[in-house]
């Protein structure tokens, strides 16, 4: 890919223009994905930024600290993005790009400017070269363990996030029986992690906080766990604490 004045090409001529917001939309007829809609990731901007996750958020910072100041870091799959525009806080040398298949979540994550690169783009066909990248974030997210093996530089490292057993249980408990899997599921995707790569280190965040009246709403709209559940229809008033209980899993390829 070459850069032009407002636009990046590659030789066979394709042209993706780059947004008024600034980023670069590389996916330019995505449809729009069911339940991840501009709301839900503008829902879940703000209760990053009210502090509901700052724990989740202030582990992975630590796990990037091993870093060089001037390293290349991708988040992938990064919704809102405050992951990555955490990443450029604590490295504001290094270079950090934005990837979400979400047309709507990278125009939110976009808003206001800053220095991470934002593209629209499939983790599954990841548009960088191979080994060029110092670390990937994969936060509550899925994970393409071949892409990330192609893009990673050797010693390259995975910070990757996984719900664990009491995350948003106030919100499964509300629901009730109007979910189909009110307990809890792994779904394996630790197992998954571990049978591609090596980990590290890992540590477990519990995050306890109360819940402003006025972040109720958005706390239900930005969690899967309320897919399909019209919100008007729970108590809201009831939701007076909400967990965030989280995995931080940092991994390296076995080549390593």
């Amino acid at each position: 890919m070459h850069a032009r004045e407002s636009s990046v090409a590659c030789e066979s001529g394709h042209d993706f223009a780059i947004s008024a917001k600034g980023f670069l939309n590389l996916i330019p007829h995505q449809k729009p994905l069911r339940g991840y809609d501009e709301a839900f990731f503008a829902s879940r901007q703000r209760i990053m930024e009210h502090g509901y996750y700052r724990e989740a958020h202030q582990a992975v910072v630590a796990f990037l600290g091993e870093l060089t100041s001037t390293s290349t870091i991708i988040d992938a799959g990064c919704g809102e993005g405050s992951y990555a525009k955490d990443a450029t806080q604590a490295l504001p040398r290094s270079t950090v790009l934005g990837l979400d298949i979400a047309k709507d979540a990278i125009r939110v994550a976009a808003r206001g400017g800053g220095p991470v690169r934002w593209l629209v783009a499939d983790l599954a066909n990841i548009p960088l070269s191979d080994s060029t990248v110092d670390a990937i974030l994969n936060v509550f997210t899925p994970a393409n363990y071949d892409e990330f093996e192609r893009v990673l530089k050797p010693g390259g490292m995975l910070v990757k996030v996984i719900p664990a057993p009491r995350h948003m249980h106030e919100l499964r408990e509300l629901a009730g029986r109007q979910l189909s899997e009110a307990d809890f599921v792994d779904h394996g995707v630790s197992e998954h992690l571990m049978r591609h790569m090596r980990v590290i280190r890992r540590t477990r965040v519990t995050q306890t906080s109360p819940v402003q009246p006025e972040d109720a709403f958005d706390l239900v709209r930005m969690s899967p766990v309320s897919f399909g559940i019209e919100e008007r229809s729970l108590d809201l008033d009831s939701l007076t604490h909400i967990t965030v209980d989280a995995e931080v899993i940092c991994a390296r390829f076995a080549r390593d």
